[in-house]
């Protein structure tokens, strides 16, 4: 499948990416899961209290609903985008506040998308720099 941008343009893997998180951040689950096949693969850090993986748009779309509710606000700030081969690993600043604590976040990390025919196929995330770069770099 081939994504196309706003003009009809077909759009790279790192525009399909960078635009998941617009939507998102725009809390638009929906446009935001357009990036990754239908079958992709989110792994999400052990640094979560829902850390694991889910497998399947539907078990990515519970996942980041359930995490989304529980943020008054949240604003994922791409830093720094690389890409090579087929990953493009996005390295974030997240600012956010509990809906519930008040708490404030303020924290980075990264996401590596394996990518396959304009779609994301995985998604891994990592809470260490170095442990993303090692990801996509041989």
């Amino acid at each position: 499948m081939v994504t196309l941008d706003t003009f009809g343009v077909a759009a790279g893997d790192r525009e399909v990416v960078e635009s998941s998180y617009a939507a998102l951040n725009g809390g638009d689950i929906d446009a935001a899961l357009a990036a990754l096949a239908e079958d992709a693969e989110w792994h999400e850090s052990g640094a979560l209290p829902d850390a694991g993986v889910y497998v399947g748009r539907e078990a990515i779309r519970a996942f980041l609903t359930e995490f989304l509710a529980s943020w008054e606000s949240f604003e994922q700030a791409i830093t720094e985008t690389r890409e090579t081969d087929d990953k493009v690993a996005v390295f974030i600043h997240l600012t956010a506040v509990g809906r519930e604590s008040r708490v404030e976040v303020d924290a980075r990390y990264a996401h590596v998308w394996t990518m396959r025919e304009g779609q994301g196929v995985r998604v891994d995330a990592y809470y260490e720099r170095e442990n993303a770069l090692a990801a996509i770099e041989p």
